[in-house]
């Protein structure tokens, strides 16, 4: 758990059991952020909204699996960053299957730097940075697309983008302050981030799973 060289999912700021889960907070709470996501992936009617729900359950259930069990090496990271993809992915299906936009160059050269930076934060820093460029994807196609969307889903993309910014500081804090704050108390301090991101699946799923 080494401040400032987060890896998933081990410098995780939940001290982990040698014996069964390994991070049983952090597991109850993506248990119930994948209960929801699970509820809304069956409400959804349509293959393009199946698929984006879909790719959010698939991500958050290894996420969940990833702090049951520790696997050595880099295979949790690895397959959770390439499900961050899926869901990128899935989402500007979506979002071009309702809207029937394409992007055009200049928002395709954005996102081309986006996906430069992740692979090279993959390769080369920290878990922090492809987790921001990752989110950096997903709310630079929320923006893009923002004037398509529905009115309802208009008026809550702020919810959405400040739940992912939280997110985002909250796991910065715990890449900074990790040792820190387990100095005080060996509180399981990265339930806060997973706390968020329940707030965050909620309101993407309950917003996107059957939209038109």
């Amino acid at each position: 758990m080494t401040d400032g060289e987060y890896i998933f999912p081990f410098m995780t700021c939940e001290k982990p059991n040698k014996d069964g889960v390994a991070q049983p907070y952090s597991t109850f709470f993506n248990l119930i952020s994948c209960l929801i996501i699970f509820y809304f992936l069956l409400q959804t009617t349509k293959f393009h909204h199946f698929i984006f729900i879909f790719s959010i359950f698939c991500f958050q259930l290894f996420h969940l699996f990833s702090h049951i069990i520790h696997i050595q090496g880099n295979i949790q990271t690895n397959v959770i960053h390439t499900l961050a993809y899926f869901v990128n992915i899935s989402l500007f299906y979506l979002l071009y299957h309702t809207t029937h936009t394409l992007p055009n160059y200049s928002f395709m050269t954005i996102l081309v730097f986006i996906v430069c930076f992740d692979l090279y934060s993959l390769f080369y820093l920290s878990t922090f940075y492809y987790v921001l460029s990752q989110a950096i994807l997903l709310m630079s196609l929320l923006f893009y697309y923002y004037s398509l969307l529905p009115k309802m889903i208009q008026m809550n993309i702020s919810k959405i983008i400040l739940a992912v910014v939280l997110a985002i500081l909250l796991f910065l804090n715990e890449n900074l302050n990790c040792n820190r704050m387990l100095s005080y108390s060996n509180f399981p301090y990265h339930i806060l981030p997973e706390i968020s991101l329940i707030v965050v699946f909620y309101l993407i799923c309950s917003h996107f799973y059957n939209f038109t």
